[in-house]
């Protein structure tokens, strides 16, 4: 599926930007092997300078006309194991996904070598939470039946790459209950009430008891925004580099405490877009469409991660408030971010 090629005035290139422009035109026939016409290389809008990779957008031209766009990426310290990871990965979810109607991953072209870089089509679409907009009342319009149908293509995805087997280079999940310990007394430090970190043990608790399947291969980062959705039925899903197994109750976990998030910017408001009825049928159709392809691990251990994985984004935003405000208002702030975070971290 190529993407649509930006179209407007050329931007603007940085020097690095340039530099990756120098290098791939002469190449570009290798990545395009079936394109007969002349082909040519312009930048595509400023660079993503990410925490763990560079991403370049480029707009490939044919004979003077866009025919796609491109990303370079380039992983952080240029691993050239990153690099080969991805490239692979990449190239086995192609497979996976190429009978599935609707259901795909960003084409992989091919890597650079030096510096290493992966060399990918822009997949098209708007992140899954833009989506979720038209739905905050869960409402029969059409573009909440469109995003219902969107949520529901999401829970499909994942459970088809928990039916593929682990790649090799793929290694263990951290330990859930090392994590949590390591979150719990960052928390205390910001006023976690020990009643309610009683509670989150307990909740969270169970994975230390579990049997945690080993050889699922995880996508380890299924959150709202790498969930791309087209109309009209088409969803492409990011950053799938494979590197983690172990239990699919994780990345599930992951989905649903993006969603139990997705009302961060109105933790100060006073009030939620999102009421907790919706974000409840949110997640119940993606569970449903999850499975339509393999059967849901218990929903406590799903409940745990979901927990889990709220911490860490708790930890994150209450430091983040930490450094960002004066002290008194700082308290109130963090005091909100924690009853915010309670009810999310709690919720059954």
């Amino acid at each position: 599926m190529m993407s649509k090629p930006r179209t407007g005035s050329p931007q603007t290139a940085t020097p690095r930007q340039k530099a990756w422009i120098s290098r791939l035109r002469p190449e570009l026939h290798r990545f395009f092997p079936d394109e007969e016409r002349h082909l040519d290389i312009r930048v595509a809008g400023p660079p993503d300078l990410r925490t763990y990779s560079r991403i370049y957008p480029f707009t490939i031209l044919a004979d003077g006309l866009p025919l796609t766009d491109i990303l370079v990426k380039v992983p952080h310290g240029r691993k050239v194991a990153d690099v080969e990871r991805a490239l692979r990965a990449g190239r086995l979810l192609m497979q996976r996904f190429a009978p599935e109607p609707h259901l795909n991953v960003p084409r992989v072209l091919g890597r650079w070598q030096d510096p290493p870089a992966l060399i990918m089509e822009k997949a098209p679409g708007d992140p899954l939470f833009l989506r979720l907009k038209d739905c905050r009342n869960w409402a029969g319009e059409a573009g909440c039946q469109l995003a219902q149908h969107f949520i529901e293509r999401a829970g499909r995805w994942l459970a088809l790459l928990h039916e593929t087997p682990a790649p090799a280079w793929a290694r263990p999940a951290p330990d859930p209950i090392e994590k949590m310990e390591t979150l719990l007394p960052k928390l205390r430090g910001h006023g976690l009430d020990p009643v309610e970190e009683k509670r989150l043990r307990e909740q969270i608790g169970v994975l230390g008891a579990a049997q945690r399947p080993d050889a699922i291969p995880l996508h380890g980062d299924y959150t709202l925004r790498n969930i791309l959705c087209q109309t009209p039925h088409e969803i492409t899903v990011l950053d799938t580099e494979l590197a983690i197994r172990g239990d699919p109750a994780l990345d599930i976990g992951w989905f649903i405490a993006a969603v139990r998030f997705i009302d961060k910017w109105h933790l100060f408001a006073g009030e939620m877009a999102y009421t907790a009825a919706v974000i409840r049928q949110i997640e119940e159709k993606f569970l449903r469409g999850y499975e339509t392809i393999r059967a849901l691990p218990p929903a406590a251990i799903i409940r745990a991660y979901a927990s889990l994985r709220l911490l860490e984004r708790w930890v994150e935003y209450a430091e983040y408030q930490q450094t960002r405000n004066i002290a008194g208002l700082r308290n109130l702030i963090i005091r909100r971010v924690n009853q915010h975070f309670v009810r999310a971290s709690l919720r059954r």
